[in-house]
């Protein structure tokens, strides 16, 4: 079999990216040819990361500039039309069986498409609401996600194939490692993955604040890529607070495997999550695991049995669960804990394990795709259906933030204007506001822009008023624009949207990752 691999965003080699390097290594490992497309970014910058983990895995590369999103929300859509010929030329060299991606790789997929050859994606954590939005069609047949919760939810919004692939972080080749020695002196603490609100390592620094408080004796290291504002809010707050003693940045490494030999434990207390690798790594070097019950976790790991689930995201929560671990290290439970975890590693988790059943589904895919008489819809009506929709915008081809998210403003403007209430309203009046303020000025006439909501300015925003009788204004429109950077905040706005009895995709749309491609 031949299968070439593309992965997603040049210069983040994140756990998506290893999961695939991973799946490809296996794959040849098991006497299959493989290619892995490692992208550029638009100037052709290249990603050396990859390249050394490409040649410690023995894969040959080639290279290609691809737009890769996570979300609708970001579909570059004319941009993936444009490299789609590029694409399709690497592909055709190679004359794959399959090809295998990550994330939403609209490129690939025409490509794909216009070579007639299956794509397999995998993907990961989803708001299940964006299935209220049409796709166009536009998604592969076929995906892998890492947990059952997130299969499933793709295949039954989508409508397409689904499986549910356990593969391990960079993988785990199976080892027999010793039973790991007990301590019962100051706790070294493992947090690994990139410094950001999701991977929620603040509350894990106010956890070991409340250790130091409580005269327990506590050691963190955290490991990740910690050069962001978040990074740099975590290590204020470790110098606010006198914790350099007890809590070690150490950044991006490309082994953790030194670090967790040293570690009692690892943390990962994350609040956004699909089935994190690290906790792969963790079972197989017999290292106790303390995470958070969420998404596809608690599909493998049980609390007291091969883990210890945090039931909740706080300093507070993690604390509580911090001390059912030193109750089982006190009684020598604990042992009984690792050798669980260990079991669930080596039926799981192993090269063995994942590569017979990621080659059985290549097999099942390539055979159903042979069967398969459905029409899909290539780069040509696509691009004739958004070249339309520009036109009848007028919408300005040098805005990169207005093309960058065309898919996106196609079904918020069809959504408002199917809609008898035209009443809109903008949640933030800040960067973000201002965006969406620039967005809806392509709305047309009949839309009537009733102003922002901010609770934390009065006054006016671009010459709008900002509201301050929320409760009249939900009830009077029909469509909110959540228009708020930080994500906590949006969450809270929009769990209150909610319970206000909107819907999102329908009622209000959040705006989101637009990075610094918006000018206003």
């Amino acid at each position: 079999m031949k299968i070439i691999y593309f992965l997603d965003y040049p210069f983040f080699v994140g756990g998506s990216n290893k999961v695939l390097l991973t799946q490809a290594f296996i794959m040849q490992q098991r006497a299959n040819s493989v290619r892995v497309v490692i992208p550029n970014d638009a100037e052709c910058h290249h990603a050396k990361e990859y390249d050394k983990i490409c040649r410690d895995y023995g894969l040959q590369t080639m290279e290609a500039y691809y737009p890769v999103s996570t979300c609708m929300e970001e579909v570059d859509i004319m941009e993936s039309i444009k490299q789609c010929d590029a694409v399709a030329n690497i592909i055709e060299g190679y004359t794959p069986d399959l090809i295998h991606s990550t994330q939403l790789n609209l490129a690939v997929e025409l490509a794909a498409r216009t070579l007639k050859i299956p794509h397999l994606m995998n993907i990961y954590q989803v708001d299940p609401s964006v299935f209220r939005m049409k796709w166009m069609n536009a998604y592969p047949q076929y995906h892998s996600a890492d947990s059952l919760l997130f299969s499933e939810c793709w295949k039954n919004g989508l409508d397409i194939s689904s499986q549910c692939i356990r593969v391990a972080y960079r993988g785990k080749e199976h080892k027999s490692n010793k039973r790991r020695q007990d301590r019962t002196d100051c706790i070294r603490i493992l947090s690994i993955g990139v410094l950001c609100e999701r991977k929620n390592q603040l509350e894990i620094l106010r956890f070991v604040l409340m250790c130091k408080k409580n005269r327990q004796c506590v050691r963190l290291v955290l490991l990740g890529n910690d050069q962001t504002d978040y990074g740099n809010q975590c290590k204020q707050f470790v110098e606010e607070n006198g914790l350099s003693e007890e809590v070690k940045f150490q950044g991006f490494v490309s082994d953790v495997e030194a670090f967790l030999q040293n570690a009692d434990v690892l943390l990962h207390a994350s609040t956004v999550e699909s089935y994190p690798g690290v906790i792969v790594e963790s079972m197989a070097n017999r290292v106790p695991v303390i995470i958070t019950a969420i998404a596809g976790i608690p599909e493998l790991l049980y609390h007291r049995k091969n883990a210890f689930l945090i039931h909740g995201s706080k300093s507070a929560d993690i604390y509580q669960t911090f001390l059912e671990l030193l109750e089982y290290k006190r009684s020598g439970q604990i042992l009984q804990i690792i050798d669980h975890a260990y079991d669930t590693y080596l039926s799981m988790h192993t090269y063995e394990a994942v590569g017979t059943e990621l080659e059985r589904y290549y097999h099942w895919i390539i055979e159903d795709y042979r069967n398969k008489k459905e029409v899909r819809l290539g780069k040509n009506e696509i691009k004739r259906t958004f070249e339309q929709f520009i036109c009848s915008r007028n919408i300005d081809r040098n805005d990169a933030g207005m093309m960058k998210c065309l898919w996106f403003l196609k079904h918020l403007f069809a959504s408002v204007e199917e809609k008898e209430n035209k009443k809109l309203v903008i949640w933030g009046a800040g960067f973000w506001g201002a965006a969406a303020f620039e967005w809806i000025r392509h709305l047309g006439e009949k839309m009537e822009f009733m102003g922002f909501i901010d609770t934390k300015k009065t006054g006016e925003y671009l010459g709008a008023p900002i509201r301050k009788d929320i409760d009249d204004v939900l009830a009077e429109c029909g469509t909110v624009l959540v228009a708020i950077a930080d994500r906590n905040n949006a969450s809270e706005v929009m769990d209150f949207l909610e319970q206000c009895g909107k819907q999102r995709c329908i009622d209000y749309f959040r705006i989101c990752y637009l990075g610094d491609l918006i000018n206003v």
